[in-house]
């Protein structure tokens, strides 16, 4: 099974943290502020958003230290090499026209007013439906509830209470930001050892602490994921709040990379390795007994290779590519390879698109195989792809991503035909 992975689009013309000019009565600088921190992505500034910076709405609720924004988001997704096939024979994402939505609202209050600087209580929800369950199950859940704090100087930050870990950590959204627009095919890997994702967060602490020339290390304790599918997942905790459901055991998390932001004459770059390890028991693949000691390793590089615009550093021409690898005898996905190519900004004269290849392999393990042989049913060996992609920004806070994605082995079982994988999203920040 393979699913598009279509990253919300945005601005993608900074490695950095994002600063806004000053708009109308209210420093944009300041409202930033309580703006998404800590994670391994960048949302937008809230300049880029319908509402705008300097909203009355806005206004009102930032005297209260409070600011709310909400995301909009949604998908048609569809194979254009063959007709759609039966509701019960679908295996992939696209092999029958998909459509789906989400809404993804979300509370920060600044912790300032009770004394507590540079700190933030992230409140995030999550609503969302799809004509095929198995990519996007219907769902309405709390997608993170944390309280986030930076100490000494900002040279150490935490965050303690419900997470979703994926975004912490690894950088799988291409162009270093939340909504960088580029469409690919999801690396499973980590999601297979069981690290928490939307829309059913879990309770994590992370810790962070930066070094000098952009070097960092950062680690995370999490209730593990248990092993099956999302849609299990929310049957066992619809809310997404459930501390410690029945089998869940713990999940660790280590990363040490140097991320360097763009600026005039200094190419960005970001170097990153990790290991998640899980010691809940998953069914082993070669024996069917149930075995401990799941991980994924993994290895991530993007780097700018040409910049031509000085006064706006960030724009240019990307490399990078990742390399990930997990147990064969305990997943299903036991090895993927990435190499990808984008660019922010192509145009001149519009500065928030964004172009992106990506070019992918996934190995499926021998153990699963062995077993489909066994039962005589069909399989593929691998899955290939590659994908091609533009985001539009269409106007303030709204964009429009299109891609195409042909994949050679969208599924394991049964042996489908290649697919050449239609992508239109569309995404709105309020």
């Amino acid at each position: 099974m393979f699913f598009m992975y279509g990253l919300l689009p945005g601005r993608a013309l900074s490695e950095g943290p994002q600063q806004a000019a000053p708009v109308g009565r209210m420093d944009a600088r300041t409202l930033e502020d309580p703006n998404l921190k800590g994670a391994a992505a960048e949302n937008p500034p809230f300049t880029d958003t319908l509402l705008g910076a300097d909203s009355t709405f806005r206004r009102n609720l930032f005297r209260h230290g409070l600011l709310f924004r909400m995301e909009a988001s949604g998908a048609y997704i569809q194979n254009t090499l063959s007709a759609p096939v039966a509701a019960d024979a679908q295996t992939y994402t696209g092999q029958r026209q998909f459509g789906s939505y989400s809404l993804n609202p979300v509370l920060t209050a600044d912790l300032r007013q009770l004394g507590l600087r540079k700190a933030q209580l992230n409140i995030n929800g999550q609503i969302q439906q799809a004509s095929w369950g198995p990519a996007q199950p219907t769902a309405a859940t709390v997608s993170s509830l944390y309280f986030y704090k930076e100490f000494g100087e900002d040279r150490v930050e935490m965050k303690l209470g419900y997470l979703t870990t994926d975004f912490q950590f690894i950088g799988l959204q291409v162009g270093g930001q939340v909504s960088s627009g580029a469409q690919g095919v999801y690396a499973v890997l980590p999601y297979e050892e069981g690290l928490a994702y939307s829309p059913v967060a879990a309770p994590v602490i992370t810790l962070k602490l930066r070094m000098n020339g952009g070097f960092y290390v950062k680690g995370a304790a999490q209730r593990a994921g248990e092993p099956g599918s999302e849609e299990a997942a929310l049957k066992r905790d619809a809310l997404g709040l459930r501390f410690l459901p029945h089998g869940d055991k713990l999940l660790v998390v280590a990363e040490a990379g140097r991320k360097r932001p763009a600026s005039a004459g200094k190419l960005s770059a970001w170097y990153r390795a990790g290991y998640i390890a899980n010691n809940t028991p998953y069914t082993s693949l070669r024996t069917g007994l149930k075995k401990s000691g799941n991980y994924c390793g993994y290895l991530l590089a993007d780097h700018q290779s040409w910049q031509p615009q000085a006064s706006n550093a960030g724009r240019g021409i990307y490399v990078g590519g990742s390399a990930m690898v997990v147990p064969a005898d305990l997943n299903i996905y036991r090895l993927y390879y990435e190499a990808r190519t984008y660019y922010a900004a192509p145009f001149r004269s519009r500065p928030d698109d964004f172009v992106s290849i990506v070019a992918s392999y996934t190995a499926f393990s021998q153990d699963k195989i062995r077993a489909l042989v066994a039962a005589g049913k069909s399989y593929a060996r691998s899955s290939d792809s590659v994908t091609g992609s533009y985001t539009v920004h269409l106007a303030r806070g709204t964009y429009l991503g299109l891609g195409l994605s042909y994949v050679n082995g969208p599924s394991v079982t049964p042996r489908d035909p290649a697919a050449l994988t239609f992508t239109a999203q569309t995404s709105v920040f309020f």
